[in-house]
C-alpha cells in the first residue's frame, strides 16, 4: 500500500513538475526566409510571460499591409498551463534584395528585453510561386497564420461617379477551430452615405475556393455606399477578435488521455483599407432641375380625377422607381397656377437593400386645391438624373394635366390650414352684420381734431410702416444667413427624427430605431456646426464642440451613444429597455448640448 502511494506521488510530481522554473523568451521569426517581389509574409514577435511596451523595429524597407494584430495564447498541455502573447505583421518586400529585421524590445519584471535579428531575402518571382503558396496552406492548415485565418474587404468597382452606388462586403476566411467571435471594430467611412444591408444575426458560414484552396467563409458586414464627394475616398478597415483552439501535437502525459491537449489564442484580424477614386460629375449637359439622383430610374405620374368643384381636393402622383440613391432624392419643384394651392407632399418609400444594390421606388403624393372655377393646366413636372453606366444625364417628364373646376359651394371650403384664401369674402353693402362686440359711445359736441387721441390715430400708420420694413428687412437677413437658420432648425429637426424612431421602438424594431437615432444625432451636430454628414467623423465633432465650449463629459456621452448606436445594429438583442435608455439618452444630449455651446 506504502508503494503504491509513493509510486502515484511521484507520477504527479513529474506530470506537473514541467511547469515550474521556465525561463522567459522573447523570439521573432518570419513564416519564409526568401520571399517573391511583392509576395506577402508574415513577421512574429512572441514572448512567454507577461509583458508591457513593446517597441517594433523600424520596417520602412517594407510594405506594411496589416499590423501590428496582437494575440494572446493560453495552453493547457500535460498538465500545465503557460500563457504567451505574439505581435504580428504582415508585410510585402518592394525592392529586390537582402534585408536584416533587427530586434525589437519589450519589458517583462521591469527588464527589457531584445528578439533576435532576422535575414530575409526578397528574389525574383517564379512560375510556381501560385503551386508553392498552395502547398504552404497544406501544410500549414493547423497552424493560426495569415494563410488560414484573414479578413477582406471586396467592393464592387474602385473608380466610381459621385453619387454613384458601390456595395462593400467583409468576409472572414479561415481553417481554423473559432470557438469564439466578435466585430471589434466597424469600419469608418468618412465622406460616404451608407445604407446597411440587414444581416442575420448568427453569419451563415459558406465554402469558398481562393487560388485552388477550401475555406470556410462568413459574410460579416454587407454596406452599400454612395461616395458624397470627388476625390480619393477610403473605405475603412474592419477588426475581428476571435479565439482559435488547435489540438497540440504529441503526448507526455496519462492525464492527456484523459483531458486532451489543447490550446486556445485570441486573434485580431484586421482587412486592408481599399482606395476609392470618385469621377465628379459632369458639367456639360447638366439639366438645371438636377438635384443629385444618381442611378437607372424610370418616371411615373397620376392624379385621381381631372373635373372636380372649387374647393375640393385633387391628388397628384408622383412616382420614382429603379436603382441607385433614392433615398436622396428630394421632391421635386414645378410651377402651378396662383388658384391652385399645393401642400407638402406625402412622402412614401417602398425601397430594398440587398447584396446587388439599393433598389425600389419614392412616391410623392402633392394634395392640390383650386380654389377658383375654371380650366387650370397643370404643366409637366420633369426629373432629371445621372446615369453612370451611360455617363449622361437624362431628363423624364409627365404629361401635362387640365383640370376642370365647376363654382363650388361659396359657404363650404377644405380646411387643411388654419387660414386659406377663401376665408376672406367681399360682401354686399346693402346688409352688413350685427355687432356682437361692445363699442363706445361719444358725447355729442366733443371734439376730436389736434386732441391727442388725433395725433395717435394720425402718427400710427407711419409708425406701423417703419416698424413693419424693420421687421421684414431683419427677417431676410436672417433667412439668408444661412448658418444662422441650419442652427436654429438644428434642434427641431433632431427632435422630429427622434419622434421617428420612437414609432420604431414602439414596434420594437432595432433596426430602424438605432438607424433612426444615428441620423438624428449626425443630422443635428451637422447642422450645429455647419458641416456636411459627409465630412463629419467623431474626432473632428470632438474638435469642433470643443471650440464651442461643449464640456469633456457631454461629448464623451456623446460619443459612447453613437458607438453604441452603431454596434446595436448588428448586435443580437440587448438587454430590456435598452432602446428607451439610448433614446432618452439622445433626447439629454440635444438639450445639453443646446444649453453648453455658443
Amino acid at each position: 500500500m506504502v508503494q503504491r502511494l509513493f509510486y502515484i506521488a511521484l507520477l504527479i510530481l513529474l506530470s506537473f513538475g514541467m511547469s515550474v522554473g521556465q525561463a522567459f523568451k522573447f523570439t521573432s521569426s518570419v513564416s519564409k526566409s526568401q520571399v517573391a517581389l511583392g509576395e506577402r509574409f508574415q513577421l512574429e514577435f512572441t514572448a512567454n510571460g507577461k509583458t508591457s511596451n513593446f517597441i517594433p523595429p523600424s520596417l520602412k524597407s517594407f510594405n506594411i499591409l496589416s499590423g501590428p494584430n496582437q494575440s494572446t495564447s493560453m495552453q493547457y498541455i500535460n498538465g500545465n498551463y503557460s500563457q504567451s502573447i505574439t505581435y504580428s505583421y504582415t508585410l510585402s518586400a518592394p525592392r529586390l534584395g537582402k534585408y536584416t529585421i533587427a530586434s525589437a524590445v519589450i519589458n517583462s519584471g521591469g527588464k527589457n528585453y531584445k528578439s533576435n535579428q532576422i535575414q530575409v531575402n526578397v528574389v525574383k518571382g517564379k512560375g510556381n510561386q501560385v503551386a508553392k503558396r498552395q502547398q504552404n496552406k497544406k501544410a500549414n492548415a493547423q497552424n493560426v497564420s495569415s494563410k488560414n485565418l484573414f479578413l477582406e474587404a471586396k467592393v464592387g468597382r474602385t473608380s466610381v461617379y459621385q453619387g454613384e452606388q458601390i456595395p462593400v462586403t467583409y468576409t472572414i476566411y479561415f481553417r481554423v477551430d473559432i470557438v469564439r467571435n466578435e466585430v471589434s471594430k466597424l469600419p469608418d467611412f468618412n465622406g460616404f452615405w451608407t445604407q446597411d444591408v440587414k444581416m442575420p444575426q448568427q453569419a451563415k458560414v459558406y465554402t469558398a475556393n481562393i487560388d485552388g484552396v477550401r475555406y470556410q467563409a462568413a459574410d460579416l458586414k454587407k454596406t452599400i455606399l454612395f461616395p458624397q464627394r470627388s476625390g480619393k475616398l477610403e473605405v475603412g478597415l474592419m477588426e475581428f477578435k476571435c479565439v482559435v483552439r488547435t489540438r497540440s501535437q504529441g503526448r507526455r502525459s496519462i492525464f492527456d488521455g484523459f483531458f486532451g491537449g489543447y490550446k486556445d489564442e485570441e486573434y485580431i484580424v484586421t482587412s486592408l483599407p481599399i482606395k476609392i477614386n470618385v469621377k465628379p460629375l459632369p458639367e456639360k449637359g447638366k439639366p438645371n432641375d438636377f438635384n443629385g439622383a444618381v442611378g437607372n430610374f424610370r418616371f411615373n405620374s397620376s392624379i385621381d380625377k381631372d373635373e372636380l368643384k372649387a374647393n375640393d381636393a385633387v391628388n397628384l402622383t408622383v412616382k420614382i422607381s429603379g436603382t441607385g440613391n433614392l433615398k436622396l432624392i428630394a421632391p421635386m419643384d414645378f410651377q402651378l397656377p396662383p388658384d391652385i394651392d399645393r401642400f407638402d407632399p406625402k412622402i412614401v418609400d417602398n425601397i430594398t437593400t440587398n447584396s446587388n444594390g439599393v433598389s425600389g421606388s419614392k412616391t410623392f403624393e402633392y394634395l392640390l386645391i383650386p380654389r377658383h372655377a375654371g380650366e387650370f393646366k397643370i404643366p409637366p413636372i420633369s426629373f432629371s438624373y445621372f446615369d453612370p453606366m451611360k455617363k449622361h444625364y437624362k431628363t423624364l417628364s409627365s404629361p401635362e394635366y387640365i383640370l376642370k373646376v365647376a363654382k363650388g359651394d361659396e359657404e363650404t371650403t377644405t380646411t387643411l390650414s388654419t387660414i386659406n384664401k377663401e376665408n376672406v369674402k367681399f360682401i354686399g353693402s346693402d346688409i352688413m352684420f350685427i355687432k356682437k362686440l361692445p363699442f363706445v359711445l361719444h358725447e355729442q359736441g366733443k371734439k376730436f381734431f389736434l386732441t391727442p387721441a388725433f395725433f395717435t390715430a394720425a402718427c400710427s400708420p407711419i409708425i406701423l410702416l417703419f416698424l413693419g420694413l424693420f421687421i421684414r428687412r431683419r427677417s431676410i437677413e436672417q433667412s439668408s444667413n444661412i448658418v444662422l437658420v441650419k442652427r436654429k432648425r438644428a434642434r427641431k429637426l433632431a427632435r422630429k427624427r427622434l419622434a421617428s424612431a420612437k414609432k420604431h421602438m414602439a414596434g420594437n424594431q432595432r433596426s430602424p430605431f438605432y438607424e433612426e437615432i444615428l441620423k438624428g444625432l449626425w443630422g443635428y451636430v451637422s447642422d450645429k456646426l455647419n458641416v456636411r454628414v459627409a465630412d463629419l467623423s467623431k474626432e473632428s465633432i470632438r474638435s469642433s464642440l470643443l471650440n464651442r465650449q461643449v464640456s469633456e463629459s457631454t461629448i464623451e456621452e456623446l460619443t459612447i451613444v453613437l458607438d453604441k448606436c452603431e454596434f446595436a445594429q448588428y448586435a443580437p438583442a440587448g438587454a430590456e429597455g435598452e432602446m428607451t435608455e439610448v433614446y432618452q439618452q439622445s433626447l439629454n444630449l440635444i438639450g445639453k448640448i443646446e444649453s453648453e455651446i455658443t
